[in-house]
């Protein structure tokens, strides 16, 4: 009776260490910086007026380049590493951008509120600009005043994209204030 009692306290100490460590593997704490790999499908929903935007970001541009050439609402779906599937609506402004500074002529600004499967909300803003070879050279980043949930306080930056047909990889690094995985 000795033996299975101590065989019993035994197992159950170690299936408990077993369930910690494995809660703990993979796990962000709050302040982890991590990278930060998504993907998403765009679809237009709307064009608009040009100057319709009225984000202090999209003024901002417009200061720097004058009027956007182009203006849009786009939905994505995104699938992230710390959001999972989720939704998101973006806000595009295309404005021309000198020649000899890119090859293209043109600087996108980018905005979007990205809502994950359980409601937490990942803000990003900045701006693409297009290049020859079909990469981008980007400033992009986390907005934490925004983000809601996990991502309230959230930082960091998407450094590269990487377009496809319908829309694009991105992959960057973010710390998530409020993690929990």
């Amino acid at each position: 009776m000795k033996s299975r009692n101590r065989i019993i306290r035994w197992g159950g100490l170690v299936a408990a260490a077993a369930v910690a460590w494995g809660l703990s593997v993979g796990t962000a704490q709050a302040g982890d910086t991590k990278p930060y790999k998504g993907t998403f499908t765009e679809f237009l929903v709307t064009p608009l007026n040009l100057g319709a935007l009225p984000q202090p970001f999209f003024v901002d541009g417009r200061t720097a380049h004058g009027a956007e050439v182009w203006s849009g609402v786009v939905h994505l779906y995104t699938h992230s590493n710390v959001g999972g599937k989720g939704n998101a609506v973006g806000f595009e402004n295309v404005h021309r951008y000198p020649n000899d500074q890119n090859p293209s002529g043109k600087i996108l600004y980018l905005m979007a509120y990205e809502t994950t499967a359980n409601g937490d909300r990942l803000v990003w803003a900045g701006t693409a600009i297009p290049q020859s070879d079909g990469s981008y050279v980007t400033d992009i980043k986390f907005l934490p005043e925004q983000g809601t949930g996990r991502f309230a306080g959230a930082t960091g930056v998407i450094d590269s994209i990487r377009p496809f047909p319908g829309g694009a990889d991105i992959e960057g690094t973010i710390t998530t204030v409020n993690a929990t995985k």
